[in-house]
C-alpha cells in the first residue's frame, strides 16, 4: 500500500471550478477531491502535461458568501480521468476560505 504523502486531509467533495494554462480562457470542470496541499481536477476533454503551471478558480464561502479564490498550481499527477494538482501560492483570504473548507464540521459537497 502506497503512503499518503499529504500533511493535510484529502477530503471528497465535488465543487464547480475553472482552471487555465498559460494564456489560455478558463475551462470549467469539477473537483473529485481537495485538501489544503492541492486538488484532484476531472480533465477528460483537457490534457494537461504533467509539471505544468495552472490558474485555479474556485468558489468558495467566504464569511458566508461565495467568493471566487484564485490559486496557482503545478500538476503532479495526470490519469485518464483527470490530475493532480498542488497549491503553490495563495494569497491569505484564499488560504483562509480553503482552511474553512477542508476543516469544516459539516460536508459543504459531496461526490
Amino acid at each position: 500500500m502506497r503512503a499518503e504523502r499529504r500533511d493535510t486531509p484529502r477530503i471528497p467533495m465535488a465543487l464547480e471550478i475553472a482552471f487555465k494554462v498559460e494564456r489560455q480562457p478558463f475551462f470549467p470542470s469539477r473537483t473529485r477531491d481537495i485538501s489544503l496541499d492541492g486538488v484532484f481536477i476531472e480533465t477528460p476533454h483537457a490534457k494537461l502535461p504533467k509539471k505544468s503551471s495552472v490558474e485555479v478558480a474556485l468558489k468558495l464561502s467566504d464569511n458566508g458568501q461565495a467568493k471566487v479564490h484564485r490559486f496557482h498550481a503545478q500538476v503532479t499527477r495526470v490519469t485518464p480521468f483527470g490530475a493532480g494538482l498542488e497549491f503553490d501560492k495563495a494569497d491569505s483570504d484564499a488560504y483562509a476560505a480553503l482552511l474553512s473548507l477542508v476543516f469544516a464540521t459539516e460536508p459543504k459537497g459531496s461526490y
